[in-house]
């Protein structure tokens, strides 16, 4: 009897045991299928980052080249000099470097380079067809809209777009690009051994560059000049008696910050595309016009109403145009 017992209490246990043993089988099984799941799910996931990312990329190429599109026939539209820069400043905003902010497929510092080589490439290709053939400088233009506009590129070339700032910022990068500053990093680079990148690019049309840098050192004093005696809204007559008789340089209408302004961002600019002409090897070529009319400068004399500041800030404004007419 004890024997029965003994053997219906090991069946019991043995049909228990199994049974427990299915249950652990089962949630491996489960386990398992879970993982298959979570992995899955990480690809899945890893997918759906890589196709918005190259949506993102391909969206904000296309729009990118929308904009530069729509600024590049606005400059050469645009019935003024200062519309057409205004222009031109919104084209060099839109290229994709501007807007590179390393996350996604701008994850490399090297993408970064590679829109910087296609902004170039596009740029150099864009402006053959507005720049004089002959690669002189005619700042003044002379009624010819494709050189003025080829002018109005050379002045805004310098710019770059707000996003650029915050984006460096977010990514601790530091530095800030512009196609100007791509420009002058390309002509200073040795010739010795074959470059990449934007640097490659620009130096393969070097004579193009230095005939840019030198419509720059033009335009600056001539935008200074227009600023001053409002030259570009003359018409050919007075514009002529302007060259003739000369105009004045006459701050007293002028505030702290539109004073700085001329310092900063007119006569120093014209400056710098000079010293790095000089740099270079090349000669600053004046337009005998703008050399004329710096020369043609008038300062009225001193009056016990003019402020030290106001004479300090004109006697500034007087040696730097002298020192880009030397």
């Amino acid at each position: 009897m004890k024997h029965k017992i003994f053997l219906a209490s090991l069946c019991s246990l043995t049909i228990v045991a199994c049974s427990e043993i299915k249950k652990v089988d089962e949630m491996h099984d489960a386990t398992v299928k879970m993982s298959d799941t979570t992995e899955d799910m990480k690809q899945q996931t890893g997918d759906l980052k890589g196709m918005t990312d190259e949506l993102y990329d391909a969206l904000r190429q296309g729009n990118a080249l929308q904009l530069r599109r729509e600024a590049y026939n606005s400059v050469v539209q645009a019935p003024t000099m200062f519309k057409k820069i205004s222009e031109a400043t919104k084209y060099f905003m839109s290229f994709e470097f501007q807007l590179w902010n390393g996350i996604g497929q701008d994850t490399s510092v090297l993408k970064r380079d590679v829109l910087g080589q296609q902004a170039a490439q596009e740029f150099f290709m864009e402006i053959e067809e507005l720049a004089p053939r002959d690669g002189s400088v005619n700042p003044l233009a002379d009624g010819d809209d494709r050189t003025a506009s080829f002018n109005a590129m050379a002045v805004a070339m310098d710019q770059t777009n707000r996003k650029q700032n915050a984006n460096l910022e977010s990514t601790g990068q530091t530095k800030l690009i512009s196609m100007y500053s791509m420009m002058e990093e390309a002509l200073l680079a040795p010739r010795e051994v074959p470059q990449t990148g934007y640097i490659r690019e620009i130096l393969a049309h070097e004579e193009k560059a230095i005939q840019i840098l030198q419509t720059r050192y033009n335009m600056f004093p001539l935008m200074f000049i227009d600023m001053m005696s409002k030259l570009g809204d003359k018409n050919i007559f007075s514009q002529g008696k302007t060259l003739l008789m000369g105009w004045d340089l006459d701050l007293s209408t002028m505030n702290a910050t539109q004073t700085e302004y001329l310092q900063t961002e007119v006569l120093q600019k014209g400056l710098d595309a000079k010293n790095l002409l000089i740099q270079l090897g090349k000669t600053p070529k004046m337009d005998s016009k703008v050399a004329r009319l710096i020369d043609k400068m008038r300062v009225p004399k001193k009056s016990g109403a003019k402020s030290l500041m106001e004479a300090e800030s004109q006697q500034k404004l007087i040696l730097m145009l002298k020192e880009i007419r030397k």
